[in-house]
């Protein structure tokens, strides 16, 4: 007995030999045999269609084979043993499943050999209704398609676009099928209405072909049909044929085949050769399932549709308005807009974005100048208001450091009267009293244009300015002050310091707020103790920093953090607004400002300033 791995084993094995076997099982072999070239344009379409189809079938492989009579071209008679011999020696021992027999020379071949070259086969018939007088009738159990040359509706189609033509000429072949659809055009002209003249020329050998439509006028309609041979047997290819006939005619030229778009035809109503190699494909696939055929589906129609060529409408001044609805215009010279449409459609709704984008920023901008204007004017009213108090808490020295000028003015002018009453005058002593009144004067002077200067309302300005001269004027400023508390004002300026840009009379104002709390801090210290040090220097390449330093006892850790917001303070009494305003004011110069205590004792802070080179714009 074999164990049951050995049965496993062995299954395996015969399933890996038998799987080629059933996959060639399903292998299916096609064969096309053509009346025509098969290399002809629309032949080439229908069978990439044709084989589309049939591979999109994942149930089966399908082998493809090809075969030619080119009875159009060349004659039968003497080429047919020949060809019998030599698809006899081809397909011996190559079983044939479906045969497509293309025209009516190819399915006569098959009805008179099919059984004996390829047994078995079924048999798709692909039939041109001109071959059989526009009417096809299929045998019992048959599958076929079949396509209608509509000689009749390009007729019209060349009329509505000419309504009124001089002649109309119609070209066609020498071959058997094309006298059909000769004929075809000939009953469909005999039929139509306002009848103009009628020419055949048929099977003309191309140069006297190309003479006579030279000759013919500007109305006349020119029907091309096909030319495969002409009168003495020379083969052709209609394509070609198409090409020169167009190249020399001052008329417009018509054609019933898609593949003529693009050769010469101006239009035409053409069958589609994707939707003739679909259906072929479909009749192929109901032959291999081996049932016979619905009787209702047995003989399908390819379509036809009006299609024209835009550039031989133009040459040939023809008004595509006239054209049918529906009629699908190729080669049309499309406007940069219609080749490119969504590309210039997202251009447009880029560059419209970023316009609008662009005004959104400006009127961004304008509004944050406005408002910048708005902060700065109140910025400004509110200093101002801090300066006026500032002012007011220096007035009592103000007062007694101008009461020194003003006395000292009033004593010299009493002292000079008495010199000049006296017998003689003593004028060289009035002189030098005179000069002491000038300089108390000029004392006086530069006290009230400081105050005038920091009591001045005006608008937010930045200027270039001397830092070191700004600190000077505040410490002459502060000076009475200083003499009345007690307090020894040290200016450490660093020499050589580049101007910096601000507002002259805020950073003054900024110094002012900072050394009067300093003075304020160090109230309680003994008078030797007492000492507020401004300093000036250089902080890196792009600022300059001032520090104001006292000497008191600090500020407590938990209100450094807050120290410079509003309505914190650290003074009996005080509003907690002139900190508040010192960092508004160095943060709208594009300062910083920030406070710490010193390791010696004392508060210090700190705030810096851009240079010049680097002023707000």
């Amino acid at each position: 007995m074999v164990s049951a791995a050995g049965a496993l084993a062995m299954s395996a094995v015969l399933g890996i030999v038998a799987a080629p076997a059933s996959a060639a099982e399903q292998e299916a072999r096609v064969l096309i045999l053509n009346t025509a070239d098969t290399s002809l344009p629309g032949h080439r379409v229908v069978e990439n269609a044709m084989r589309a189809s049939l591979d999109s079938d994942t149930t089966r492989q399908v082998a493809y084979f090809f075969e030619s009579i080119d009875a159009y071209r060349f004659s039968m008679e003497a080429l047919e043993p020949e060809l019998l011999a030599l698809f006899s020696k081809k397909y011996r021992a190559l079983p044939i499943d479906v045969v497509v027999a293309v025209s009516r020379p190819a399915i006569e071949f098959f009805e008179r050999y099919g059984k004996q070259l390829w047994p078995g086969a079924r048999v798709v018939y692909n039939v041109f209704s001109a071959e059989y007088g526009g009417r096809v009738a299929l045998p019992p159990n048959l599958g076929g398609v079949v396509s209608y040359q509509d000689v009749a509706g390009t007729i019209a189609l060349a009329r509505r676009l000419r309504p009124n033509p001089r002649r109309i000429v119609v070209v066609s072949g020498a071959s058997e099928v094309e006298r059909s659809a000769a004929q075809l055009a000939a009953d469909a002209l005999s039929t139509s209405a306002n009848q103009a003249p009628v020419e055949f020329l048929s099977g003309l050998p191309l140069q006297e072909l190309l003479a006579r439509v030279a000759d013919e006028p500007a109305d006349a309609i020119i029907i091309y049909l096909t030319q495969y041979r002409d009168r003495d047997g020379r083969p052709y290819t209609p394509r070609e044929v198409l090409r020169a006939i167009s190249k020399i005619s001052v008329a417009p030229v018509y054609g019933t085949y898609e593949t003529y778009l693009g050769f010469g035809v101006a239009a035409g109503q053409m069958e589609s050769y994707e939707e003739e190699g679909r259906l072929i494909a479909e009749q192929v696939l109901t032959a291999l399932a081996g049932g016979p055929f619905d009787p209702s589906h047995a003989l399908l129609k390819t379509p036809n549709r009006c299609i024209a060529d835009a550039r031989a409408l133009q040459r040939w001044s023809l008004d595509e308005r006239r054209l049918p609805d529906g009629c699908e215009i190729r080669f049309a010279e499309r406007s940069l807009w219609r080749r490119y449409a969504w590309q210039i459609a997202a251009a447009l709704a880029i560059i419209a974005a970023q316009t609008m984008l662009i005004v959104t920023l400006l009127t961004q901008r304008r509004r944050r100048r406005v408002a910048e204007a708005e902060v700065r004017k109140g910025l400004s009213e509110v200093a101002h208001m801090n300066r006026r108090v500032s002012m007011g808490e220096l007035s009592a020295s103000i007062a007694h450091e101008l009461n020194q000028p003003l006395g000292a003015i009033r004593n010299n002018a009493g002292a000079a009267e008495i010199l000049i009453k006296a017998q003689p005058p003593r004028l060289e002593e009035v002189a030098e009293i005179l000069a002491d009144i000038k300089r108390d004067d000029q004392r006086a002077s530069d006290i009230i244009t400081r105050i005038r200067s920091l009591l001045r309302k005006s608008d937010f300005q930045v200027r270039e300015m001397d830092l070191n001269e700004a600190i000077e004027q505040i410490v002459k400023l502060l000076a009475g002050e200083a003499s009345a508390r007690g307090v020894f004002i040290q200016a450490e300026l660093a020499p050589g310091l580049p101007k910096v840009s601000a507002d002259n009379v805020q950073l003054q104002q900024v110094i002012l707020n900072l050394a009067l709390n300093g003075m304020e801090a160090m109230h309680d210290l003994r008078a030797d103790r007492r000492l507020l040090t401004i300093r000036s220097r250089r902080a890196n390449d792009r600022e300059a920093e001032i520090s104001v330093a006292d000497s008191g006892a600090g500020i407590a850790e938990e209100s450094i953090r807050s120290i410079f917001d509003p309505f914190v303070t650290t003074k009996p009494g005080g509003m907690g607004m002139g900190l508040a305003i010192s960092r508004t004011i160095i943060e709208a110069h594009r300062g910083g400002i920030r406070a710490e205590n010193s390791p010696e004792g004392g508060a210090v802070f700190h705030f810096t300033l851009p240079f010049a080179s680097d002023s707000l714009s």
